[in-house]
């Protein structure tokens, strides 16, 4: 039998991911030897606590990990660590009305109810004022939903925070008698628009083609560039969540489409579902990597004070950029709540992550890629060569990424088996975010994925035959041990 207390002193006992999950699968076992009502529904807040409840976000496939009665408790459990009003809005997923419904549900204060917008609208109307969550699960597949919630100065919350969320989640009693308040979603778009518009100045007019991929941008890119004085081309704006048309990641897919038409224009931009994340393409088709879209934005953003902010997983390219224009850079784990957080207590110009997250804090200190991207179109205008030529002239290096699946339960237990192992072996070893090798040629980062049951081995080397050399010698190492893992 699993008294109340033992599910306590689990929560309490969190040394190491390794034992945690030991633990875990412990209580789980002895939950389902009685099966009353009480105990299932601990087991269950115990699994759900596990695989739902990540490092900055809560995520999971609607139906089977997340659904209606959990969202509720989440909701409980936010407000009751929150602001005293609390600004809501959602995606387009197919879950994502009834799931905001059963949040705000569980909440138990001042709900106001921003509707069906884009990520960076209801931040922007929360902004310095209240907290905010929204229902999504961004660029994931269409399957997965979830909730995002940030602090009203635009920083997402931790991973401390929302295991704090999740604890809360299974003990918390949801009294949920919330006062809604219903914003005119036309006013917010258009408040956003004059924002976004009163920031942006161009000085040519240059043509533009928007992939929304049916997400949350087709709602208001096109408007926006309109605005400032762009030709802008729209494809995919119908929203649709069952993304008939592309990936929701936009670095997962090939972008047929958006790759032909900026042919015959001066870029491209990509967004993800909820439009947090964003990819550029140049006039002659190419994808082009998040470090050759920055340095496209820093061309207007060296102008502003301070240091530039990107994770462990960016290439040398970035530090290479930061040299050519003179300014420093700070590295920080992957994830958009240690970008935000980082760019604000160091008071930088610009943050980056490989994912295609950016922050600018001139347009506005939040997570938002509608924002940076019309500013990066705006820089574009106010050259004299094509974005093809501008990115030609920096130097770019080997890069490739793995992405290998293994479970929640065990990825973190490789990473931890991997980093004792590399320590004996090589001399620059660091675990900033996962393990990551550094030789004079290259290197190499192991890291699991906070969002996803995936382990991701990127490899960097100063050329093609070193990169196939560490990438297959380091992802054997991995794929051994996943292996032993599964025995």
């Amino acid at each position: 039998m699993v008294s109340v207390r033992r599910i306590r002193i689990y929560k309490f006992i969190k040394a190491s991911n390794a034992f945690l999950q030991i633990l875990t699968t412990i209580l789980l076992k002895l939950c389902f030897e009685r099966r009353t009502n009480k105990h299932l529904f601990h087991c269950k807040c115990l699994m759900i606590i596990m695989s739902i409840f990540r490092s900055y976000d809560v995520r999971g496939i609607y139906g089977k990990d997340i659904d209606e009665n959990i969202m509720k408790r989440i909701g409980a459990a936010f407000s009751s660590m929150s602001t005293e009003t609390i600004v809501v809005a959602n995606d387009m997923r197919i879950s994502s009305s009834s799931l905001k419904k059963a949040f705000i549900d569980g909440c138990n204060k001042k709900i106001i109810d921003c509707g069906c917008v884009p990520l960076g609208v209801g931040m922007l109307h929360a902004m310095g004022k209240h907290d905010y969550a929204y229902i999504t699960a961004s660029h994931m597949p269409k399957e997965w939903n979830g909730v995002k919630f940030f602090h009203k100065n635009g920083i997402g919350f931790g991973e401390k925070e929302n295991k704090k969320i999740g604890q809360l989640f299974s003990t918390i009693r949801v009294k949920g008698r919330p006062e809604v308040v219903q914003e005119n979603v036309t006013k917010l778009i258009d408040n956003y628009r004059s924002y976004v518009r009163g920031k942006i100045k161009i000085s040519k007019k240059i043509r533009v083609v928007l992939d929304c991929g049916n997400g949350m941008a087709g709602v208001v890119a096109k408007q926006l560039f309109s605005d400032s004085g762009f030709d802008v081309e729209a494809i995919y704006e119908k929203l649709d969540g069952t993304f008939p048309n592309r990936d929701p990641e936009p670095s997962e897919d090939e972008l047929k489409e958006l790759r032909k038409r900026s042919k015959n224009a001066d870029m491209g931009i990509a967004y993800d579902g909820d439009g947090d994340r964003m990819l550029l393409v140049d006039n002659l088709g190419r994808k082009l990597t998040p470090e050759q879209s920055s340095y496209l934005v820093l061309l207007g953003a060296v102008s502003e004070k301070g240091p530039i902010v990107a994770n462990v997983e960016c290439t040398r390219l970035i530090d290479d950029i930061a040299k050519k224009i003179g300014k420093k850079i700070i590295r920080v784990p992957v994830g958009h709540t240690f970008l935000m957080q980082a760019v604000s207590d160091n008071k930088a110009c610009f943050g980056m992550e490989v994912s295609g997250h950016y922050t600018l804090p001139y347009m506005a200190p939040i997570d938002d890629s509608l924002m940076v991207s019309i500013y990066a179109a705006a820089v574009l205008s106010k050259q004299n060569k094509k974005l093809s030529e501008i990115i030609d002239m920096i130097k770019t290096y080997p890069f490739e990424r793995v992405n290998l699946e293994c479970s929640d339960e065990k990825k973190f237990i490789i990473i931890n088996n991997l980093t004792q192992k590399f320590r004996r072996k090589y001399k620059n070893v660091t675990t900033m975010d996962g393990v990551r090798v550094d030789f004079p040629e290259g290197w190499v980062l192991i890291r699991a994925s906070n969002t996803t049951p995936l382990i991701r081995l990127s490899v960097e080397a100063e050329d093609e035959k070193t990169l196939k050399t560490l990438k297959k010698k380091f992802s054997s190492t991995l794929k051994e041990e996943i292996m032993k893992s599964k025995k």
